[in-house]
């Protein structure tokens, strides 16, 4: 499962050439380990369970016959275990100028032939390296501890068959801020290996003696010493999980108590690679902090299932919103279940509730740290009830004193709030006292709708004022003034014979009820016989209020119609009001239409035959929008105020 890992952080590289900083190392070096079992064995350490300080090369060493003599010059012995008969502890310092030289083949070749066990605690200056391979298998090195060095020979061993002569004597295996360095040549030759021909020791290490696995802040480094052919590299990727997920060789890690894989980049699939493969029957400790992790794995949540015995998995510093368990677990697993604490400190849960805490309180065999989180405590109905739960539950109580610290957590959100307790905080606190939401919710909605209706009247003004007069007999404030004229016909309709069929429809009496009141001059009945033509037009638009140009191509072919147009614009111009009044009964191109009319058509009120409202418009066109009794003063008022060429598009 490590090397699908390994596969992981190759393509990482590949897509992204992932570097760790030096101050990134340093800062995640300071990480805690807190191993009681292991503080006997370690020697002098600092906060971070590994070995610093600068050894003194000046100190008198002893004849040391136990390691190759060439590293006694970074090497010291720090005294002698009582663990086992004979039992050797080193401490190695690696600088530049011994870099490379600590090689584990090498000092595993010569050791084995020495009847004694090993330590080793090796630690390196920035940039100094060492040789150790994958897994680090050994006849008599049980601890290994590495900090800060750059790791080569990661292939070493793939293919060493005499590995599987080696009996597990590795109880501790610890690295920390290491990096490893491979190149593409050697992933190839090596990824194509079936597990069946490598050797068994190189699957699961030390899987009977292991103890203590320590993994953090391991990074990968690759040389691109051959050119990268990535529909290659993805087939042997593919070839190298499936291998892996195939494999029948199951790793028991029966004395495995402290487990921790943190400062890692995680793919989604690292809860099955730990799990699918491996038995941990006596893990207590998980470590899976700094992980850019970012939900709680099924594997988790239902730990009993692959960690019998834990007790502890920090989770802590990664990316985790939802905090979710299950409710009951009784009567889900034959054997007991043992109780577990989940370290999610420093995450990114920001919605706390009721519910929540409903939820893991009862729940004796979990205990949820989520402090140190980016709690949201923005006025809702949900943290109202938050507040109140905080304020009257008795915390002392036997089923709510696990969680006290309920009580305790931290505000992020508003700002005004921010680091305030729960338990210091009232409604009022979090703007409660007055509800801003949802009045200012309200008003948005309002401002919105009265946009669109301010934007509806002033595109259709003019068609609301004609409804309002024609449908309510409503006249609108701000119309023109307009003289009362008490004429014979209501408007002389000018029209061409071949259009006669559907003027006769419109304005004939009966035809159209809404029209049934006004009375039209037509010249096939109000034309006086004995009388020219021209002085039939000329009365007939004299004594009409309007003259209606019925606009056609027929009608600009009629001579009579194109007079009857002339008549009616004089008497526009002479009555200084707007007479006129054009229905336009088809599209006519521009060109087609005379000067005069076409200077009519920008000035006069025209209606399209197909207007949905073509019946209120003309209504509106027709009648008189004023009181009788007004007649004299608005008839003055027009002469002050003059004749106003302007279009108005009915």
């Amino acid at each position: 499962m490590e090397l699908i890992q390994l596969w992981f952080q190759i393509l990482g590289c590949l897509c992204v050439l992932l570097l760790v900083t030096s101050e990134d190392v340093q800062k995640q070096s300071n990480k805690t380990v807190t191993i009681a079992e292991t503080s006997s064995d370690l020697g002098t350490h600092n906060s971070s369970g590994m070995i610093y300080g600068d050894y003194n090369r000046s100190l008198s060493r002893n004849v040391q016959k136990n390691i190759p003599s060439s590293y006694e010059d970074f090497c010291i012995l720090n005294g002698k275990g009582s663990s086992y008969e004979i039992y050797h502890r080193y401490n190695c310092y690696i600088d530049k100028s011994s870099s490379g030289k600590w090689n584990f083949s090498e000092l595993r070749k010569y050791i084995s032939l020495i009847n004694a066990f090993y330590s080793f605690k090796v630690q390196c200056e920035k940039g100094a390296k060492i040789s150790l391979p994958y897994q680090s298998k050994s006849k008599n090195i049980v601890k290994l501890y590495v900090q800060d060095c750059i790791l080569t020979d990661y292939y070493a061993d793939f293919k060493n068959q005499e590995l599987d002569t080696f009996p597990d004597v590795m109880e501790e295996y610890v690295l920390i801020n290491v990096q490893y360095e491979t190149s593409l040549r050697a992933f190839r030759e090596n990824a194509v290996l079936k597990s069946s021909t490598q050797p068994s020791n190189l699957i699961c290490g030390d899987e009977e003696t292991l103890k203590i696995m320590i993994k953090r802040n391991t990074t990968l480094d690759i040389i691109h010493d051959v050119p990268i052919d990535m529909n290659r590299f993805a087939m042997l990727a593919t070839e190298l999980i499936e291998n892996a997920r195939l494999s029948t060789h199951k790793c028991v890690f029966k004395k495995l108590h402290t487990l921790e894989n943190s400062y890692t980049i995680r793919n989604r699939h690292y809860a099955n690679e730990m799990t699918e493969q491996k038995l941990y029957p006596e893990l207590k400790i998980l470590n899976v902090s700094h992980s850019n992790i970012y939900y709680v794995p099924e594997q988790f949540k239902n730990w009993w299932i692959y960690f019998e015995a834990l007790k502890y998995i920090d989770m802590s510093y990664n990316h985790i919103q939802d905090v979710r368990f299950p409710i009951s677990l009784s009567g889900i697993w034959g054997k007991p279940i043992p109780n577990l604490t989940y370290d999610l400190t420093h995450n990114e849960v920001s919605q706390i509730s009721v519910r929540l805490f409903e939820r893991l309180i009862p729940n004796e065999r979990i205990f949820v740290n989520i402090t140190n989180n980016p709690f949201n405590c923005t006025c809702t109905d949900e943290m109202k009830e938050v507040l109140k739960y905080i304020q009257e539950t008795d915390w002392n109580s036997v089923k709510y004193k696990r969680y006290q610290y309920f009580r305790d957590l931290r505000c992020h959100l508003p700002e005004s709030i921010r680091g305030r307790r729960l338990k210091d905080l009232t409604v009022n606190d979090i703007n409660c006292g007055f509800e801003l939401m949802p009045v200012t919710v309200a008003l948005s909605i309002l401002s919105f709708f009265l946009i669109i209706f301010l934007i509806v009247i002033l595109k259709y003004r003019r068609e609301i004022r004609i409804l309002f007069f024609t449908r309510f007999d409503v006249v609108l404030p701000c119309q023109p003034v307009e003289l009362y004229e008490d004429k014979e016909f209501d408007a002389f309709v000018s029209y061409s014979n071949d259009d006669e069929g559907w003027v006769r429809e419109l304005f004939e009496e009966s035809k159209n009820e809404r029209l049934a009141h006004l009375k039209f001059c037509m010249h096939q009945k109000d034309f006086i016989p004995g009388k020219t033509i021209f002085e039939n037009i000329v009365k007939c638009v004299e004594n009409s209020k309007h003259t209606m140009i019925v606009l056609s191509q027929n009608f600009l072919n009629s001579h009579f119609c194109m007079w009857e147009f002339q008549e009616a614009f004089q008497q526009s111009i002479v009555e200084r009001k707007r007479h006129l009044i054009i229905i336009l009964l088809e599209e006519i191109p521009e060109k087609d239409l005379p000067s005069d009319l076409k200077r009519c058509m920008k000035t006069f009120t025209y209606i399209r035959k197909d207007d949905n409202i073509f019946i209120d418009r003309l209504l509106y066109s027709l009648a008189y929008k004023g009181k009788k009794g007004n007649a004299l003063k608005a008839k003055a008022e027009q002469v002050n105020l003059g004749y106003i060429d302007q279009k108005e598009n009915v």
